[in-house]
């Protein structure tokens, strides 16, 4: 029987705005009644514009209504795909800043925030290589890991440290081109057990667009890839157990040039993909954020097949429990 989650329920969270876009979820770790969840985009202008600042709200997990906001902004920055992640006490904020300096040069740099409360921030700390996109992380233990791509190198390479610090080279090109002979690795997601077996699903956007699934045990200088044979951008994952992990992400029919923002079951003994639902979406869609709480799945996204305008929106999903039966 082929398995499948029911959408019970999707909300649009972001107020309007020329553009929302870029979403990441986590629970709220600051919420003793567990009844909210984070969420984190950016708003802007346009899908690239130099005016970007990252907006986190506090939603309320049965209605969907945000009950606080915060904005963090940068000047002359446009700060792009906030990601989130918790060390101990700390929640931890990551996003992409662009800076426009003189002559006309753009200089890259990637940054953070904390927060202990969720309804305040620290400054921003940059950390990693100028150009270097370290588009997510995970922790094991005390260190945080997290893939860093570089696009005029077709290389993907692993960085690891404390992002509230410094991030440093731990695995040159991971992934990259002229070692897979697959060009472009950009966006992942990485995810680590309690053994510390990692697991990481990369998007790539050259040759076949196909992505790839990574896994590496410590000290994660040597890694496995395997092809998924089909597109996933903006990559985000969950595991269920020791082998089955929910993925969502972009979604393009090649024929029809129809973008979608999907959701699989992913069986990493037998590599296969199973589609578990297509949430409402279209045109300039994707970059989900995932938090499962008992039989249900949150997922916040963003999609623009309502006027073709980018909106942030919320989804509720239930049947995640027989997933693993």
């Amino acid at each position: 029987m082929n398995k499948s989650l029911k959408i019970l329920g999707v909300r649009r969270i972001s107020k309007p705005a020329s553009h929302c876009a870029f979403t990441d979820l986590i629970a709220d770790p600051f919420d003793e009644s567990q009844s909210t969840l984070l969420c984190c985009y950016r708003q802007a202008t346009n899908h690239v514009s130099a005016d970007g600042v990252v907006v986190v709200v506090t939603i309320d997990k049965d209605s969907f209504k945000v009950r606080r906001k915060t904005v963090l902004s940068e000047n002359n920055a446009d700060l792009r795909d906030p990601k989130f992640s918790l060390n101990g006490n700390r929640l931890i904020l990551t996003a992409y800043a662009k800076t426009q300096i003189e002559g006309g040069q753009v200089q890259t740099q990637m940054q953070s925030y904390f927060s202990t409360t969720g309804q305040s921030w620290s400054g921003k700390n940059s950390f990693g290589k100028n150009g270097w996109w370290l588009w997510n992380h995970d922790w094991f233990g005390s260190e945080a890991y997290g893939f860093a791509y570089n696009q005029s190198s077709n290389t993907l390479s692993l960085y690891k440290g404390d992002p509230t610090r410094t991030m440093l080279l731990h695995k040159n090109a991971a992934f990259c081109l002229n070692k897979q002979g697959k060009g472009y690795p950009n966006e992942s997601t990485i995810l680590f057990d309690d053994e510390g077996y990692a697991s990481v699903f990369l998007r790539r956007d050259a040759d076949t667009f196909s992505a790839q699934f990574g896994t590496s045990k410590p000290p994660y200088t040597k890694w496995n890839w395997h092809d998924l044979g089909i597109y996933i951008g903006g990559p985000a994952t969950v595991a269920l157990s020791e082998n089955l992990y929910i993925v969502a992400g972009r979604h393009v029919d090649w024929g029809s040039h129809q973008f979608t923002t999907k959701i699989w079951l992913f069986n990493s003994k037998t590599k296969t993909l199973s589609e578990l639902q297509t949430l409402p979406s279209g045109g300039d869609t994707s970059y989900p954020g995932l938090v499962i709480e008992g039989d249900n799945l949150y997922v916040s996204y963003y999609s623009s097949h309502i006027d073709n305008e980018a909106r942030v929106y919320m989804a509720c999903l239930s049947g995640v429990t027989e997933l693993t039966s």
